[in-house]
């Protein structure tokens, strides 16, 4: 669901550059950085899924977690594939490079954290009670 919500958000991103006309905010070869930045938020979603797989515990939303992650990214994030994805979405917006695309990312971030985030905490809470209350008083949400 996820992913694909992502790549919704990529097409409207490129709807928009398409058909809003706006000025430059990033001209080659500056836009091209984008690149690097979209590497670097998919190697954070890889790591952080990494840190499921070696616990034995889904990154499917909305399936029963069975151990809280606290390791790798998420020492510094209690949502890095989230966080990733947002990156991900920003590192379009500077290769597309008007400011039009750039209108998707804050959607995409209500979005997630409306139907995902919030509702992902309160199981954290329900299944890990105090462990996870204390995890999210020292580890911010995004980063």
């Amino acid at each position: 669901m996820l992913p694909v919500g992502m790549l919704v958000g990529i097409i409207a991103m490129v709807s928009a550059w398409y058909f809003i006309p706006g000025s430059e905010l990033f001209k080659a070869p500056y836009s091209h950085g984008g690149w690097g930045l979209f590497v670097a938020a998919l190697g954070l979603a890889m790591y952080a899924k990494r840190q499921f797989d070696h616990v034995g515990t889904s990154v499917r939303p909305f399936t029963k977690t069975t151990d809280l992650v606290m390791s790798g990214p998420f020492k510094f994030s209690r949502n890095p594939m989230y966080l990733a994805m947002v990156i991900g979405l920003i590192s379009v917006g500077v290769i597309l490079g008007k400011i039009a695309p750039f209108v998707v990312v804050p959607l995409f971030i209500m979005w997630i954290r409306k139907c995902f985030i919030d509702y992902e905490e309160q199981l954290m809470e329900t299944y890990f009670g105090d462990t996870y209350r204390e995890y999210k008083s020292c580890v911010r949400r995004w980063f």
